[in-house]
């Protein structure tokens, strides 16, 4: 790790450590929003966000790809992150990915991603002598690897709370494991994925609804109460014509976990389109898992699977970072050496990815 790094680093500490509230922001950042136009027939144009530091030059630079939210980059917690990386020295773009605007997975999230990278290679700012770095978050780790694995100009991938196996984290979010804790506002994402499998009377209106649902619950962690979001559910499904199947789509009647195991037998083939191991063995650059083990989207098991994939992969697991906050101080303590040592290596990692040469 060269200096501009070291130094990067411990900015991103100062930001990103338990000692600081997770509503505090850098300022001294500038954010513009450029396009990234379509290259061929059937592809779509859309907008990412490119944050740099107001006082400086940027040293380097990273890829940001976000995870599966409908809002990308202007969700509030993503677009602190980005801006805590600008602070620290790095020209950062963060694309509005079509796909997950629509909460889908797809595979057309690789393409877009590579046209992403390509958005960030022709900026202005782009520091010289850099290979800029691509840092996913959750499944924004499946285009991730795709474009680690197609384009040399990657100086280091990382990734963080991604998947390993895309059935067995379907599963997860629908049922958990019996042994931990899962999101349950994450269920009807799993449906919505997929739709075309299920006996549906309004397709359009069952999709509108769910999304709704999303809108109004994710971010708000009280919201995982039954007693929380299951009115609104009930609410939400008074008028539909597939009442039942939105009920039991999001947990508040039926069987879900039933129904996902019907699903899964006709979903097969476009499950394994999505899996990632299959691009693993092709990245070439330098890889870093991390995971935060309380996540309740993605165990953080799938990150050993992840690193043993990769050809040259480091892992790191915290009790830091769960999958959509961090802890206090006060509950790390008693895991306080390692949760340091994970802490330096995590950090030390998404500089290092930006300040490859």
């Amino acid at each position: 790790m060269d200096l501009a790094a070291m130094r990067a680093a411990a900015r991103l500490g100062r930001w990103l450590g338990p000692w600081t509230p997770e509503d505090a922001v850098p300022h001294r950042v500038h954010r513009r929003a450029v396009p990234v136009p379509p290259r061929a027939p059937g592809e779509r144009p859309f907008e990412a966000w490119v944050y740099r530091p107001l006082d400086r030059p940027p040293t380097g630079a990273l890829l940001v790809v976000p995870g599966l939210h409908y809002l990308g980059p202007a969700d509030p917690r993503l677009d602190r992150f980005c801006r805590v990386l600008a602070d620290a020295g790095i020209l950062v773009l963060c694309p509005f990915l079509p796909d997950f605007s629509t909460m889908r997975v797809e595979p057309t999230l690789g393409p877009d991603a590579e046209r992403a990278f390509d958005a960030l290679l022709g900026l202005p700012e782009l520091p010289r002598r850099r290979r800029p770095g691509v840092f996913s978050i959750s499944f924004g780790c499946y285009p991730a690897i795709q474009l680690a694995a197609r384009r040399e100009e990657v100086g280091q991938l990382m990734l963080f709370g991604g998947y390993a196996d895309f059935r067995d984290t379907l599963r997860f979010c629908v049922g958990g494991d019996g042994e931990r804790a899962h999101d349950p506002l994450n269920m009807c994402v799993v449906f919505l994925n997929l739709l075309e499998h299920l006996e549906v009377k309004d397709p359009g209106a069952l999709t509108e609804a769910w999304l709704e649902y999303v809108r109004r619950t994710w971010g708000r962690p009280h919201m995982k109460a039954p007693e929380a979001h299951a009115p609104l559910a009930r609410a939400l499904a008074a008028r539909l014509p597939d009442r039942d199947l939105f009920l039991e789509t999001t947990g508040v009647e039926g069987d879900a976990p039933a129904l996902l195991e019907s699903l899964l037998p006709p979903a097969a083939e476009r499950i394994a389109r999505l899996e990632t191991l299959r691009f693993a063995p092709e990245v070439r650059c330098p890889a870093v898992v991390a995971h935060g083990r309380d996540d309740d989207v993605i165990p953080w098991e799938h990150a050993e699977r992840l690193a043993g994939a990769l050809p040259n992969a480091r892992r790191y697991v915290t009790g830091m970072y769960a999958h959509t906050g961090q802890s206090g101080l006060r509950e790390l303590l008693p895991q306080a050496r390692d949760e340091a040592r994970a802490m330096l290596g995590i950090l030390g990692a998404m500089a290092g990815a930006a300040h490859q040469p």
